[in-house]
């Protein structure tokens, strides 16, 4: 999960790049796309607010933990 950056400071900006490399799903949250959504690296790239949109993200992780759970 790559939030609210530009991705192209390094050493930083080669993490995900690696992490893909290795079979990572990146999921990139930013108010525009980067490099990372440019070059094909982020799975899926959500256009936004990150303050706006991890905590609709966490709140679905937190309900498929608790689905999860009850079963």
């Amino acid at each position: 999960l790559i939030c609210g950056t530009s991705a192209v400071v390094y050493p930083f900006a080669e993490l995900p790049r690696i992490a893909w490399r290795r079979g990572a799903i990146i999921i990139e949250v930013n108010l525009e796309p980067t490099p990372l959504t440019l070059e094909g690296i982020s799975t899926i790239f959500i256009q936004g607010k990150t303050g706006e949109i991890l905590p609709k993200i966490a709140d679905k992780v937190e309900e498929i933990v608790e689905k999860k759970r009850r079963s």
